[in-house]
């Protein structure tokens, strides 16, 4: 899903993420109040901690939200967040968690592309799925990478910027990764329809 602005700033990423927080419509006592506060405080703070201008993280505080990946575009910013997931079990004691993990990059670009996978894409922005087809390997070089780490068993977020490299992805990562990049490039998806199948 993509972000696209052509003008001006969209006000602060806390703005943005108290509309995102719509349990603030709904009554609530103090201490769930406050909780939400002190989350959209720390929150506020992470563009200013990496010299980055707040709508450039909006695509990570939205992949932290709702999942899946994101994007934002400006005249002169572009930002793609991703999800990557592990999860972790022990098989003795039948339990686990998914480790998330999350990277923004800033003013991306895709330096590599390998093979073709045929699939079914839904995007925000159709009413129904579009056949498309996305590299199964990719290779991605933005000129800042900040990564944050969800840990939901210990509820813990932490974050980090990683070196300026490339970076490669295969499967299901790369295919988000070519769907937010081709929004950035065109805006629209562009794919058959599904009425376009046959059935047997």
């Amino acid at each position: 899903m993509c972000i696209l602005l052509n003008a001006g700033r969209i006000g602060s990423a806390r703005t943005q993420c108290l509309y995102a927080f719509r349990a603030l419509e709904k009554p609530m006592d103090d201490a769930h109040l406050g909780g939400i506060l002190r989350f959209l405080k720390a929150e506020e703070h992470l563009p200013e901690r990496y010299g980055l201008p707040n709508e450039a993280f909006l695509p990570l505080f939205f992949t932290l939200r709702f999942g899946g990946a994101w994007c934002y575009a400006s005249a002169t910013l572009r930002t793609v967040s991703i999800m990557k997931k592990t999860t972790v079990y022990d098989d003795t004691a039948k339990a686990g968690y998914t480790l998330e993990e999350l990277f923004l990059f800033v003013d991306p670009e895709l330096v590599s592309r390998e093979g073709t996978v045929c699939r079914l894409e839904k995007c925000g922005e159709e009413e129904e799925r579009l056949r498309v087809e996305r590299p199964f390997k990719v290779g991605i070089a933005p000129e800042r990478i900040i990564k944050m780490t969800v840990n939901p068993r210990s509820m813990q977020i932490s974050t980090c910027e990683l070196p300026a490299e490339t970076m490669d992805f295969e499967g299901s990562t790369a295919f988000t990764i070519a769907h937010e990049m081709e929004h950035l490039e065109e805006t629209t998806i562009r794919g058959r329809h599904l009425w376009e199948f046959r059935f047997l």
